[in-house]
């Protein structure tokens, strides 16, 4: 849960200090089959990033010329994301699926704990281990 909320905080501060542009797609990368777009996205200052998107299909989801709305650092040009749920908050959704479950089974036992008791050991099992 620490980590998820380290994400998401790391997220919000890129939000925070990034600038919004378009990046249009300028080709396709063929991985394994499957397709990933490359954006070119234009900064404020009139300069370019290539962006790889870390998606890949088959078909093809991005058509040659399509356009899709970017941040990035001005400071660091090359931390570009692209401006989605999904992509802005990926990590921290990640851990939060994955402490979720793991804090209603330790509270569960944490909870029951009392309920759950070892029967008394009997009189005969006493004698046996003398």
């Amino acid at each position: 849960m620490a980590v998820s909320l380290y994400k998401f905080k790391q997220s919000i501060d890129f939000i925070r200090r990034s600038e919004r542009t378009v990046g249009t797609v300028i080709s396709q990368e063929e991985i394994d089959g499957a397709y990933s777009p490359v954006f070119a996205v234009k900064t404020k200052e009139n300069g370019q990033i290539i962006y790889h998107h870390a998606a890949a299909s088959n078909p093809a989801a991005w058509d040659i010329g399509e356009e899709a709305t970017f941040l990035y650092d001005p400071g660091n040009p090359d931390s570009a994301k692209m401006m989605s749920y999904f992509w802005l908050f990926n990590w921290a959704i990640l851990f939060l699926a994955v402490a979720i479950p793991l804090i209603i089974v330790g509270a569960g036992y944490f909870l029951l704990s009392p309920l759950i008791r070892l029967p008394e050991t009997t009189t005969i099992a006493k004698k046996r281990i003398i």
